[in-house]
């Protein structure tokens, strides 16, 4: 009789399968983005037109100076990487754990060697030089700035609510996923607002801060790694013992006194 527990199990996928596949998801579509920019493709169709627009429209003074504070603030790194590591540290403390360390560095790390490996390879100007050219002198698909805040306010939620988190709690957590969402949207569409990026260059950064996003999110949810732990004395000597005293096999002081 097949107990049906068992096969249950068996079928059951390891939870870091799902955050797994979403990063390969999320690497496809940041992919294929990536070709329709090299190509210029249509899905750039609409970038020169919204500069075009925006640029004759651009906000001064103190409106200027708030809506570059709000950016900055929003994906930045040098406001961003404090944040999420500061957040990670005191995670991992809690927990007695540097396992959420580990999942911050790894979707940084993400972040970085792929940006800046995509952002090298293409060199796309920036709205700024007035001109939409490949391989010149620039950096800007896909935009970092972009995936920096959609890495650290959703894994913020992640870290704190989610499964893994401090205190793993649904309700905390789809209330705070959204205001995160929120200000991962805005953060991209200011850059695109101030002409800072192109309109396809923010998609590519919510692209590549997702991958970043499942490549943390799955560092949680993989098992331990089990470490060869030295036995103790106190471990070793009743083996001891019991090997010196083994029926058929006397000990010596015995066959001393014989």
């Amino acid at each position: 009789m097949i107990e049906p527990n068992r096969s249950n199990d068996r079928r059951r996928m390891p939870p870091w399968a799902a955050s797994a596949l979403l990063g390969l998801l999320a690497a496809g579509v940041l992919g294929l983005m990536t070709w329709q920019i090299a190509i210029e493709g249509p899905f750039k169709a609409w970038d020169w037109p919204v500069h075009v627009y925006l640029d004759a429209r651009q906000p001064t003074g103190w409106p200027r100076s708030i809506l570059n504070a709000l950016a900055s603030l929003g994906g930045q790194r040098l406001y961003t990487l404090p944040i999420i590591v500061g957040v990670g540290a005191w995670v991992a403390y809690k927990q007695r754990s540097l396992r959420p360390l580990i999942a911050i560095g790894a979707g940084l790390a993400t972040v970085f060697f792929i940006g800046y490996w995509i952002k090298f390879g293409l060199s796309r100007t920036p709205p700024a030089s007035g001109e939409d050219v490949l391989y010149g002198v620039g950096q800007a698909f896909p935009s970092g700035h972009t995936a920096n805040a959609t890495l650290t306010w959703l894994l913020l939620v992640v870290v704190l609510f989610g499964q893994q988190g401090l205190k793993p709690d649904p309700v905390r957590f789809r209330r705070w996923i959204k205001p995160a969402a929120v200000a991962v949207f805005v953060s991209g569409a200011l850059m695109t607002a101030l002409d800072y990026h192109w309109l396809s260059d923010i998609p590519g950064g919510w692209a590549l801060g997702a991958l970043a996003l499942m490549v943390s999110v799955t560092v949680l949810r993989l098992p331990p790694v089990p470490w060869p732990r030295r036995r103790s004395r106190a471990e070793i000597r009743p083996e001891v013992t019991h090997r010196t005293t083994t029926p058929g096999h006397p000990r010596r002081s015995d066959l001393s006194g014989a």
